[in-house]
This record gives C-alpha cells, sequence and structure tokens, in this order.
C-alpha cells in the first residue's frame, strides 16, 4: 500500500513539474520580451528571473534525488507565491492576478487541504493589500471599484474552490477507503478460502512435482539411451558405408581380375597355338635334319666309292704308264732292230716312229689324266672334309632341335597347365564375384536398415528432447504454482 502511495505521489510530482516547466518558462520569456521591448528594467528582469526559475530548479533536483519527494508541493507553493506577491505588487497589468489559478490547479491532486487554504489566504491577503496599496497610491480609484471586487472575490472564491475540490477529494478517497475495506474483508474471507485450497493443491502438487522428477529422470535416461543408440547407429552406418565403398573396390578389383584372367587364358590360348606351329616346325626341320642327315651319309659312301674309284683310275694310270713305257722300249726296239734291217726294214721303222709317237702322247694324255685325278682327289677330300664338317653341324643342330623339342614339351606342358590354372582363376573369380555380390547386397541391407534405425532414433531423440523441454517447462510451471500456493499460505 505504502509503495503503491509512493507510486501515486510520483506521478503526480511528474505531471506537475511538466505544467510548472510550462508555466515557468512561459513567464520568463514573456518578461525577457518585456525587458527587450523596453517596458522592465534589467534589474527587475532579474530579480523576476531568479524568483520564477530558482524555486523550478529546486524542484527539478528535488526530483531527480527523490522522485516521490513530498517537498515539491511546498516548494511550489510558497516559491510560486512569493513570485506571485512580487509581480502582483509591482505589476501594472490588473489582471495579474489570475497567474495563482494555475497553482490551485497543481496543488488540487497533492489533496492537502491546509496547504491549500494557506495558499489561499497568502494570495487573498496579497490582492487586498495590494488594492490598498493602489488605492493609497492612486493608481485605482472609484471607477475601477468594479475590477478589484472581482480581483478580490475571484482570488477567494478560487482559494476556497480548490480547497473544496480537496475536501471532496479527500471524502471520495475516503469513501472509496471504505468501500475497500469492505472488499477487503471479503477478499480476506476469499483469501482464506483459497488458501485451504491452495494448500490442498500445494499437495497435490508437491506429489506431483515428485512424480514429475521421476519422469524427469525417466525422459532423461531415454534421452541419453536415445543419443547413445542415434551415436552408435550412425557409427554404425558410417562404417557400413566405408565397408560399402571398399566392398565396391573389391568388385573392381574382381572384375579387373576376371579381365586379366580372361586375357591371361587368351594368351596362353595363344601360346598354345603358337607352341604347337613351333613344336610342328621343330618337328618338321629334325625331320629335315635326319633327312640332311642321311643324305650326308649317302653323299659319304659315295664319296668314299669315288675315292676308291679314283685310286682305281690311279692305278690304272700306272698300269697305262707302264704300258706306255714298255711301249716305249718295245718302239726304241722296233726302231733299233729297223735301223739294222735297212730298207726291209724302214716300214717297220715307221711303224715304230708311230708307236713311239702313241706312247709319248699316251704318256702325256697319262700325265694329264694323272693331274685330273689328283685334282678330282683333292676336289673330293674337300667335299670329304666340308660333308663331314656338315655331319658334325647337323649333328649339333640335331641335338639342338632334339632339346628345343623337348623344352616346348615342357612348354606346352606349362601352357597347359596355366591354361588350367587359369580357367580355375576364372571359375574363383567368378564365385568371388557372385558372392561380393551377396556382400555388397548384404550390405546395402544393412546400411538401409541401420538409416532407419538411426533415422527412427533421430526422432525418437528428438521426440524425447521435446518431451524433456516439455517436462522441464512442466516441472517449471509446477515449481512456479507451488511457490505461488506456498506464498498464499504464508
Amino acid at each position: 500500500m505504502k509503495q503503491k502511495t509512493m507510486n501515486e505521489t510520483h506521478r503526480i510530482n511528474f505531471a506537475t513539474l511538466i505544467a510548472y516547466s510550462l508555466l515557468t518558462f512561459v513567464l520568463f520569456f514573456a518578461y525577457l520580451l518585456e525587458f527587450v521591448k523596453g517596458d522592465r528594467t534589467l534589474t527587475y528582469t532579474l530579480i523576476f528571473s531568479v524568483l520564477d526559475i530558482c524555486p523550478y530548479v529546486a524542484c527539478v533536483l528535488l526530483y531527480q534525488k527523490d522522485k516521490s519527494t513530498n517537498y515539491i508541493k511546498y516548494i511550489l507553493s510558497i516559491g510560486f507565491s512569493i513570485l506571485y506577491a512580487f509581480v502582483l505588487l509591482t505589476a501594472n497589468v490588473p489582471t495579474t492576478f489570475v497567474y495563482i489559478f494555475l497553482v490551485f490547479f497543481l496543488l488540487i491532486p497533492y489533496g492537502d487541504l491546509k496547504l491549500c487554504y494557506i495558499a489561499g489566504g497568502i494570495t487573498v491577503a496579497a490582492n487586498i493589500i495590494s488594492v490598498a496599496i493602489g488605492f493609497a497610491n492612486g493608481s485605482l480609484t472609484t471607477a475601477d471599484l468594479a475590477m478589484v471586487e472581482i480581483q478580490v472575490l475571484a482570488t477567494a472564491f478560487a482559494a476556497i474552490f480548490s480547497g473544496l475540490a480537496t475536501m471532496v477529494i479527500d471524502k471520495v478517497n475516503a469513501q472509496k477507503m471504505g468501500e475497500l475495506n469492505e472488499e477487503k474483508e471479503k477478499i480476506d474471507a476469499i483469501l482464506t478460502n483459497t488458501l485451504n485450497i491452495s494448500k490442498g493443491i500445494s499437495d497435490d502438487i508437491e506429489s506431483v512435482t515428485e512424480r514429475m522428477v521421476h519422469l524427469d529422470q525417466s525422459v532423461s535416461a531415454t534421452k541419453d539411451s536415445m543419443q547413445d543408440v542415434s551415436y552408435g547407429a550412425s557409427e554404425t552406418a558410417e562404417s557400413t558405408q566405408a565397408q560399402l565403398l571398399q566392398t565396391e573396390e573389391i568388385v573392381e578389383q574382381v572384375n579387373r581380375a576376371k579381365e586379366v584372367s580372361k586375357n591371361i587364358a587368351n594368351d596362353v590360348q595363344q601360346t598354345e597355338d603358337n607352341i604347337n606351329v613351333g613344336k610342328n616346325n621343330i618337328n618338321h626341320l629334325l625331320s629335315s635334319v635326319n633327312q640332311s642327315e642321311s643324305v650326308s651319309s649317302t653323299v659319304i659312301s659315295k664319296m668314299n666309292e669315288l675315292t676308291e674309284n679314283t685310286e682305281k683310275m690311279n692305278s690304272i694310270v700306272e698300269m697305262i704308264n707302264s704300258v706306255t713305257n714298255q711301249t716305249s722300249l718295245l718302239s726304241l726296239n722296233a726302231s733299233i732292230e729297223a735301223a739294222r734291217a735297212g730298207e726291209a726294214g724302214r716300214g717297220f721303222a715307221v711303224v715304230a716312229d708311230e708307236i713311239s709317237s702313241l706312247a709319248k702322247q699316251t704318256s702325256e694324255a697319262t700325265v694329264n689324266i694323272t693331274k685330273l685325278i689328283d685334282g678330282i682327289s683333292l676336289s673330293i677330300q674337300e667335299v670329304f672334309s666340308a660333308i663331314n664338317q656338315l655331319m658334325e653341324s647337323n649333328k649339333e643342330q640335331n641335338k639342338s632341335v632334339e632339346t628345343m623339342a623337348l623344352n616346348f614339351e615342357k612348354i606346352e606342358s606349362c601352357s597347359r597347365n596355366i591354361y588350367e590354372n587359369s580357367d580355375i582363376l576364372e571359375k574363383v573369380v567368378l564365385e568371388l564375384a557372385k558372392s561380393n555380390e551377396t556382400i555388397v547386397e548384404n550390405i546395402n541391407n544393412v546400411s538401409a536398415v541401420t538409416q532407419e534405425v538411426s533415422a527412427r532414433a533421430n526422432e525418437t531423440l528428438s521426440e524425447s528432447e521435446k518431451n524433456a523441454l516439455i517436462v522441464e517447462e512442466i516441472t517449471k510451471v509446477v515449481k512456479e504454482i507451488n511457490d505461488k500456493a506456498k506464498q498464499l499460505n504464508q
């Protein structure tokens, strides 16, 4: 109640200062204008300004210090009364007395009857003194009597009416206070009933509060669990996704292995075909070498026979040489005998000459034949040597070809094994690809389930967080209601 009164005083002081500010500055500028026009002296203007502004400044300072102070109304009434008396006694304007009416309006809201009557009494006394001075110095005459009556009566009625207004306000306030007391009694009864009800509500609220605490703990535990589930589901989803990426890489590697296996199989097949071609060529070469070796053996045999025939030819040549020598001896003997015979042996001598000539030609032919036989023999020896070398080369080549044939057989066997292993590898890769596809499908299913679980967990977590907020809000509301109920019980 005291706080309410202070607030009302604060509001009255605020409104009063606004009105007082307008009044103060209007009067200040009005008299400053008269000074400028030359109607007022500087001394008079300074005195008026001090009496006008100083009370206003004092009121503002008091208001800044304490907005609910009661001293503002006293400074206002006393300070303005002094200014009013100064102006009333020094001014030549007959309507100056109306300034006080504005102050009466400002004092009424305070409800201070004594202050209203004191200010009114001072105002009426100042007007009476002002009229008396006017008649005394001759500034007023009987012709101004009506105006004087209006001035005194107006100020008196203003003071009386302001007091009556204040008194009426006090009575109205007193009546309102009585009504408020009656209402207070009714409210007290209602409050008593409310307290009884609030006590029961407070007990119920305490019970609800305990349950809300358990519910809050349960919701918190659920929230923590769902956070763990959500975190675990997220980690599982991430791991599954990483595994899926690795599996996809494995699929790519398997596909590459399939292609490589196919390429190896194709290369091995081509290699085997080439090996078969090479093997056939080796066999053909081996056959050719064997045939060449056989032909070389035949040539050697024939060359041996030719050598023997050459030796026989040499023996025949020797025999011819021997016959030629004997023929030459016979021709010589015939010539000797023909010479002995004379004319009778002349024909025989001619024959002997011819025989000698034939023997000589035969000897020369024999020499040539011997040379030819020696050249043929030398050529035969050279051919025989070349054939022997060819035979040795054919033997070495035959061995190399046989070794190469054996190597080709080994290569063919290895190639066949590689082809078989490549076929097995291709089947294994195909099985691995099928198994990997099954793994990828299962991982996709696991990933989908994990994502669904994660989504559900996030939804549940979101709902749990919302429920936790709701429970927290309800707990706060219940606590506030409980506190209010306890305050009501107090």
